[in-house]
């Protein structure tokens, strides 16, 4: 049917749209103007529409995705991730659950349609009974009664609308209409309880979620790249604006993007009724402030190739559907002189209140200067104008029924020898680059994460506390320390499928204190996630300048290059890392609890102090020059040894949530000194066929002492400390706790690799260690100042 402009518009209903109509208590639309009119009628024009309800069920919300079939060539079976049983339930009946606002008007010059949108909802809870993993194959009564990950739970505790306010100026999708969106979630709590026994439930909360951003740019959709949304404009689109992301900090102070996890034993209502105020801090991470030069995409996938998880029966696991995204974004620092704007910062620590955390601002690339040889002798060399980011090219997510799913390898590590070359013994092989995640194919989600890099180094640390109310504030003053997390070319396979736990035949296990000691006891019936991840690194791009790194740096000012931070650094770096274990993971006696019949560890990299890349040295050096190479982290001059680690075998420990009594705070409420910690306790038993060894090697000719041979049992319980002003590292190990011959810890080969002429040669024997009991305790504080000590 044809609108004329000049009549009102009529609009087509079918049986769906009236019923949502009809649903709606107060909903109207205003006649239609032109442009004229629109102007003089301020306020009143465009749709607005209240919906309210008591409730409203579903039984069933799916997903189906396609994967290669493990059993027939040149075929696909459908997979199906389900919620059912879900209720959506409001918290006051006689408020507006949904307010849609829409209005739509043209440029000043009438050229082009803009939409104007503002949403607010208050969803107040949202709860499913199960959620499950099947095959649409199957029976419906096998999808209705496969296993689950447990009962999933959304609250608004703090009744706080979800607001998204969102302005075009071309249409609802457009490469040059430059947009607006801010998104208003906070102080969600999101829950998944898990059924220990026929009456008990523990659940792990993310409490207090925020995602609460503004910001500028372009939306549009591509028939290649999806859906976009970016800062930038594309290029040889004609667009000049240049947006941002702004993450803003709650009332309370948390920042704009908050993720909090806790635990919460004993929910009641059959585990349905989560709430923060009986949860138990485990861990908190947030970012917040201005980042530029975004990207996000989503789009579908269609794995012909089949490079993602690898193939099965000559299929490609991943199959022909799927989604990919693909983040990209940049941080401010001090650099960018923002005026009225919160710079990129990030967070770590405590959950809940009373607990205490960091916060890293100035975030900066890891080289100080580029282009930099090292010969140069001037003063005043500009400093690297370069943001740190973080860039995500491939985010993938399936649904999969493989047995097994192939992750990049890494060509450094795979050539990489315990000891020599000559004895061919390689720290790993490209076997170890295979996840096992069943024997009859069963149904897993897969997030596959490829060429991950994080450049970035916090030059300014700071301690922050959450009081009994849950409001941040700084407990230091921003100081000139700061940490480098660097990551390069990460790539990541997390597979989940729900089931219950099976004991001893599953390696299912719970880990506790029995008379003193850490032992394990096999748990049968509980809901548990079975998992199987994978993660692996580079160590170092071949120019230098991208790293994987775990190194404290010292920005205090440097009299010898204009007051610019010195730039000392000293801890890993170039990072070669495999880690790869399967298992399961549940939350009973509300804990999280871990269990990986297969464990693997595998690393290289270098225990290094000395200058960043390009940082100028506070005194220079007569017969050289000036500053540190932008590629020294290619060479060795700062290395003070190499470290090479391979340890295997199967692993059980329990996370233990920050759980403290009232003796355990001070008089002001604050925790009391090495109170405020996370906690693991568990048992690692190392496979003796495996060769698990640690080495140090010499950087200038390659000599190495090798631990070699490595067996037994050791139970560990350890604790990561955080207080007002330093952070602590408690360790304890307790070898051969339960005292028997065959779990004696061993290092059965004491081996040197001597060099001979730059060739290091084979193994020489020097001795065997055997420690039948006994405990090992280490703690150690770092407290950071700007002055002297």
């Amino acid at each position: 049917m044809t609108a004329k402009l000049n009549k009102q518009k009529k609009i087509l209903l079918n049986v769906l749209s009236c019923s949502i109509l009809f649903s709606m208590q107060n909903s109207h639309a205003m006649q239609a103007m032109n442009d004229s009119d629109m102007r003089a009628v301020d306020g009143q024009d465009g749709i607005v529409a209240d919906v309210s309800y008591g409730s409203v069920g579903f039984d069933q919300l799916y997903w189906d995705d396609k994967t290669g079939s493990s059993a027939t060539a040149n075929t696909q079976d459908s997979l199906r991730a389900s919620l059912t049983g879900v209720k959506i339930t409001t918290a006051n009946a006689n408020q507006s659950n949904v307010t849609v606002k829409m209005n739509a008007g043209s440029l000043a010059n009438g050229s082009k349609t803009g939409l104007d949108l503002d949403v607010a909802a208050n969803l107040g809870t949202v709860q499913a009974d199960k959620f499950t993993l099947c095959k649409t194959s199957d029976s419906i009564s096998t999808c209705t009664n496969a296993a689950s990950f447990g009962k999933l739970s959304i609250q608004n505790t703090a009744n706080t609308p979800i607001t998204m306010h969102m302005t075009t100026a071309d249409g609802l999708f457009s490469k040059t209409g430059f947009s607006s969106l801010d998104l208003g979630i906070k102080g969600l709590d999101i829950g998944l309880s898990q059924k220990q026994d026929s009456s008990t439930y523990n659940a792990l909360v993310m409490n207090d979620f925020n995602f609460n951003f503004g910001a500028k740019g372009y939306m549009y959709v591509d028939p290649t790249e999806g859906l976009v949304l970016r800062t930038n404009p594309v290029a040889g689109s004609g667009a000049t604006d240049i947006g941002y992301v702004d993450f803003k900090r709650d009332v309370n102070g948390k920042s704009g993007l908050n993720l909090e996890f806790m635990l919460q034993p004993n929910v009641a209502s059959n585990g349905t009724m989560i709430s923060a105020n009986s949860a138990k801090g485990v861990i908190r991470a947030g970012a917040n402030g201005r980042m530029i030069n975004g990207v996000l995409q989503l789009r579908g996938t269609q794995d012909t190739a089949s490079t993602i998880l690898g193939v099965t029966n000559g299929n490609s696991i991943a199959g022909d559907t799927g989604l990919a995204f693909r983040l990209n974004g940049e941080f401010t620092s001090d650099r960018d002189n923002l005026s009225g704007v919160e710079a990129t910062s990030l967070e770590l620590g405590g959950a809940g209140n009373q607990t205490y955390g960091l916060r890293f601002a100035n975030i900066t690339p890891l080289l100080t200067r580029k282009n930099i040889i090292g010969t140069e002798t001037t003063s005043g060399v500009a400093l690297n104008s370069d943001h740190a980011g973080l860039s995500m090219d491939g985010i993938y997510f399936n649904l999969v029924n493989a047995n097994q799913i192939t992750l990049p390898t890494n060509t450094a590590l795979t050539s990489t020898y315990l000891g020599n070359s000559v004895d061919a013994n390689k720290l790993v092989n490209t076997n170890d680059y295979i996840q096992t995640l069943s024997t009859n194919n069963t149904p897993y989600t897969v997030l596959a994460i490829r060429g991950m890099n994080f450049s970035a180094l916090s030059r300014r640390g700071q301690f922050i506390y959450t009081d009994a109310n849950g409001v941040v504030s700084p407990v230091s003053t921003t100081t000139k320390w700061g940490l480098g997390l660097p990551i390069y070319n990460l790539n990541a396979n997390f597979a989940f499928s729900p089931r219950l736990s099976n004991g001893s035949a599953s390696g299912d296990y719970l880990v506790a204190y029995n008379n003193g000691v850490i032992q394990k006891t096999a748990i049968s019936g509980s809901e548990r996630i079975g998992f199987s991840g994978s993660i692996s690194t580079q160590g170092v791009s071949s120019d230098g300048s991208k790293s994987t790194s775990i190194i404290l740096i010292d920005g205090g000012a440097n009299a010898n290059d204009n007051n610019n931070p010195t730039d000392y650094y000293v801890g890993l770096r170039n990072i070669d890392m495999l880690l790869n274990g399967t298992g399961s993971m549940g939350f009973e006696n509300g804990r999280i609890n871990v269990s990986m019949p297969k464990l693997l560890m595998a690393m290289s990299a270098q225990l290094a102090a000395g200058y960043l890349p390009g940082a100028k040295y506070k005194t220079c050096p007569s017969s050289s020059g000036c500053y540190a190479s932008s590629d020294s982290f290619t060479k060795n001059y700062d290395v003070l040894a190499a470290i090479k680690l391979r340890l295997a075998g199967q692993a059980n420990f329990s996370i233990l949530p920050l759980s403290l009594t009232a003796s355990d705070y001070n008089s002001d409420g604050t925790p009391k000194e090495d109170k405020n910690a996370l906690n693991f306790i568990g048992l690692l038993e190392l496979d003796k066929t495996q060769n698990n060894s640690i080495q140090l090697v010499d950087p200038i000719d390659g000599s190495t002492m090798g631990l070699d041979n490595i067996v037994g049992t050791v139970a560990f319980d350890n604790k990561i400390v955080v207080n007002s002003n330093n952070v602590g590292f408690n360790l304890g190990f307790n070898f051969n706790p339960n005292k028997t011959a065959a779990e004696v810890f061993r290092v059965k080969n004491i081996d040197f690799y001597p060099s001979v002429n730059g060739t290091v040669g084979s193994a020489q024997r020097l001795a065997e260690l055997a420690i039948t009991g006994g405990r090992l305790t280490s703690e150690m504080k770092i407290t950071p100042r700007d002055g002297v000590f």
